[in-house]
């Protein structure tokens, strides 16, 4: 082993993880929160001050947000074997909190363990938030939150974040919403559900990331944002409705509602828009019922049940899932696809997304044949399906070369062969 090699080894070895914490910046920042570590000087248990380290892409990223202070800690031996850490923090455990602007200086970045504990000047990161050079001069999706006149009073890390995400829509590659998007899931008020309904409706849809954020937000704010969200399903405007239909695909959403109730609501929202006067709205809507999955009595009309004999497969593919709990036999029409439809599963109604979604193992088979397919991509996204349902990464490109899918081919058979012997397992053990 080499020795920056065994450095990097004690260094992970003396530090740990962290259960949660809190930094307070004077922006929202456009690394991942995810992607910090930090350093206690001169210890965790009797620390002075903070020192943040970035690790993974925000590493190759964002070296401009280190202080000149941090940039040198982090590039000192000596230094960082005076200090505690590394420690990571439980994955989406890092609080963001915005610092009020001073009059004349910026306030200083602090760090805290908990959210009322004592704070710590987090002394690694700069006060001022660094140039971003993917930025155009001039963000047009500004325009509409520039001129908003805020109805309803909400606090100010709020009216932040939602600049934030509008700013996002434009630039490509952003990853900062997700910071703001966090924000506003921790900043849950009335006057923020209003907000974020209200911003919904009256915002243009030419940046559509905004109404995706501020729907999946309040979705999850407790049934006051879940009911916001079904209310919104009757906008006038078709994009507005088709953002909502998309929206109620995803499972998250309304989990603070008993799942019964959850379920009744959902599929009641759905059902109004697949009766829709707009084709995008129905087939966005029959596509989030594809996720939910119908159960007895939902669909006494069979109005569901029409898609399966639909023009478009990816029609069929997304009724038959639906029903595919209630009916066996479109359980065995999407397996048929896979087994003996020769195009890329993504040509079929997305099939591979549906397949991961509900987990429906028996294809394994067939999609590990599929990487013998001389068509590449046909090769990529069965791959691609195969690396979620197992949880096994293996790159296999557009370019890559045949020992990619030998390879490929040797791991996902020997992970089936794993899963079929549990399979026999638990069913002895049942009988």
């Amino acid at each position: 082993m080499q020795a920056d090699e065994r450095s990097s080894v004690n260094e992970m070895t003396r530090g740990g993880v962290l259960d949660g914490c809190v930094i307070e910046l004077p922006y929202i920042p456009d690394f991942l929160l995810d992607d910090l570590r930090f350093w206690f000087v001169p210890s965790r248990d009797e620390c002075r001050e903070v020192y943040h380290e970035l690790v993974g892409r925000s590493a190759e990223n964002w070296s401009t947000y280190y202080s000149k202070k941090g940039w040198n800690f982090i590039h000192d031996p000596a230094a960082r074997d005076a200090a505690e850490g590394p420690f990571s923090v439980r994955p989406g455990e890092v609080e963001l909190d915005i610092l009020e602007p001073g009059r004349i200086f910026a306030p200083k970045p602090r760090f805290s363990f908990e959210r009322g504990g004592p704070s710590y000047p987090l002394v690694s990161i700069e006060k001022r938030r660094p140039i971003n050079p993917w930025k155009p001069q001039f963000i047009r999706a500004l325009e509409f939150i520039r001129k908003y006149e805020w109805p309803y009073p909400v606090s100010r890390r709020a009216q932040a974040a939602i600049w934030e995400i509008e700013e996002c829509g434009e630039i490509a590659g952003s990853t900062s919403w997700i910071n703001a998007e966090s924000l506003l899931l921790r900043s849950d008020s009335e006057n923020l559900r209003k907000t974020l309904s209200d911003i919904f409706y009256n915002r243009p849809e030419t940046y559509p990331l905004g109404s995706q954020v501020y729907l999946r937000v309040l979705g999850r704010l407790g049934r006051e944002g879940f009911e916001a969200l079904l209310e919104l399903a009757r906008h006038p405007i078709t994009r507005k409705r088709v953002a909502v239909a998309k929206a109620l695909g995803d499972p998250s959403l309304g989990e603070a509602i008993e799942p019964d109730e959850r379920h009744r609501l959902r599929i009641e929202t759905l059902f109004l828009l697949l009766e829709d006067e707009d084709p995008a709205v129905r087939s966005a809507a029959l596509r989030s019922m594809a996720n939910e999955g119908l159960r007895e009595g939902d669909d006494p009309e069979g109005k569901v049940a029409a898609f399966v004999s639909a023009p478009e497969i990816s029609h069929r593919v997304w009724a038959a899932r639906a029903l595919s709990d209630l009916d066996e036999e479109q359980r065995k029409f999407l397996i048929g696809l896979v087994k003996e439809d020769p195009r890329p599963l993504t040509d079929l109604g997305e099939l591979g997304e549906i397949i991961v979604e509900s987990k429906l193992y028996d294809v394994v088979p067939y999609l590990i044949q599929r990487l013998k397919s001389e068509d590449r991509q046909v090769v990529i996204d069965a791959a691609e399906v195969l690396q979620k349902l197992s949880g096994i990464e293996i790159e296999v490109t557009a370019a890559g070369a045949d020992e990619e899918k030998r390879e490929a081919l040797r791991q996902y058979n020997r992970w089936w062969e794993e899963i079929k012997r549990e399979r026999r397992q638990k069913k002895l053990g049942d009988e």
